[in-house]
């Protein structure tokens, strides 16, 4: 990443950000879509707004890794499947939060289950299957949390 484009990425995310939580605007940015702003998680599927589109290269969460873990949520969902949270880490290489897979880790994988909630994709039954119950770290409870501009922090 040059810095010139880190540093119009960060003017950027700055901006959406600011818009979403100031209280005197209207919500003209979902909160899925700040979101994934605030977390560095390509908005894939958020196609209403192409602001993020020029800065594909700099979210941490790539679209790659979004759009795949997408379809693979998706297939399971359609066949009327669920996954357990530690399951889908199994099935990324992931074993802890102190100990990544190859393309994700624990915190990006809940920011990218957060931001599908978020969308409002899949139904209630599928994400209770996936942290409503022992077989997922505490941390992960925070997928179906809400995300409002109070959680916004411009430290």
């Amino acid at each position: 990443m040059t810095a010139t484009a880190e540093m119009l990425f960060n003017m950027q995310r700055f901006q959406l950000l600011a818009l979403y939580a100031n209280p005197a605007m209207e919500r003209n940015i979902s909160a899925a879509y700040a979101y994934a702003w605030d977390r560095g998680i390509y908005p894939f599927g958020d196609d209403g707004a192409p602001w993020h589109v020029p800065y594909a290269e700099q979210f941490r969460v790539s679209e790659s890794q979004v759009s795949e873990l997408a379809e693979l949520l998706d297939n399971l969902w359609t066949k009327g499947e669920t996954i357990s949270f530690y399951d889908l880490e199994s099935h990324y290489d992931i074993n802890g939060a102190s100990r990544p897979g190859a393309v994700w880790g624990r915190a990006e994988l809940i920011g990218a289950c957060r931001y599908f909630y978020l969308l409002e994709w899949f139904d209630e039954p599928f994400w209770s299957g996936m942290i409503g119950h022992s077989n997922c770290p505490s941390e992960s409870k925070s997928i179906t949390r809400p995300y409002n501009p109070d959680d916004v922090y411009f430290l």
